[in-house]
This record gives structure tokens, C-alpha cells and sequence, in this order.
């Protein structure tokens, strides 16, 4: 089912397997993809919906993922939750390359307690961890 359509954002809700699915074709992160990954996390609390898989494959990598991904995520969700949260992000292999590098440098906050973030370079991969959780 769509949820919100735009011209670089798709956000539909999977009833099968219970995922929000966004997916932004844009050649790189902005504003319009903060209002509807804002919209998306919204969702989840609103349908009570535990997984969202972020389709990013075709952008640039962001500036700073704190900003763009984990901070909306401290923002929405409150400090407990009553069932866990996963979020797959499926970048391509430059992105995923970048983000680990910044993991690994120390470069990244924590997410709330209850949210597991993981990043992917296969939307598979990606599916097949939301189904396994």
C-alpha cells in the first residue's frame, strides 16, 4: 500500500511482512528526504510497524549520517519502546564503504536503545534481515 508518493520519494507499507519500505531515487540526500524519512519514522510509531527498510542506493553519501539518519531516530522514538525497531539501509558499495569507515573512526552517536540500524549493499540482504527479526 503507498503511503506517500513524490517525485524522488516512495514510501509504502508492506502488509505481508509488516515493513515500511522508503525509497528515494534522488542523486543525493536533502531536504525532501528528511521530511520523508521523518514521515517514515512517524509511520512506524503511528501503524506500530517494527522495521523500515531505507532504499538510498542511488544517492551520493551524506555529508554527516549522524544528521541525516541516526538523529531523526533519538528524536522520534521515546526512550523505551514497547517491541524493538530494525532499520536496513541499502546504500551502494561507495556509501556502505563510507559509513563503515566513519563507524569505524568513532564517527557515529548511538541509536536509542531498542532501534538496530544496519546497513546493506543488497535490498536481499537487506529484506532477508528485516525477515529474520
Amino acid at each position: 500500500m503507498i503511503l506517500f508518493q513524490a517525485p524522488e520519494v516512495l514510501l509504502t507499507y508492506h502488509r505481508k511482512t509488516d515493513i515500511l519500505q522508503l525509497t528515494y531515487s534522488a542523486t543525493s540526500l536533502s531536504m525532501s528526504f528528511e521530511q520523508a524519512y521523518q514521515l517514515a519514522l512517524d509511520e512506524m510509531l503511528r501503524k506500530n510497524v517494527g522495521k523500515l527498510l531505507l532504499d538510498l542506493k542511488r544517492n551520493a553519501p551524506p555529508a554527516d549520517d549522524e544528521a541525516y539518519l541516526l538523529e531523526p531516530l533519538a528524536r522520534t522514538f521515546p526512550p523505551t519502546l514497547t517491541r524493538p525497531v530494525y532499520i536496513a539501509a541499502v546504500l551502494s558499495e561507495g556509501q556502505y564503504q563510507h559509513q563503515i569507515g566513519s563507524y569505524l573512526m568513532g564517527n557515529t552517536s548511538l541509536t536509542p536503545a531498542q532501534v538496530e540500524f544496519n546497513y546493506f549493499t543488497s535490498r536481499h540482504e537487506a529484506s532477508a534481515w528485516l525477515s529474520d527479526n
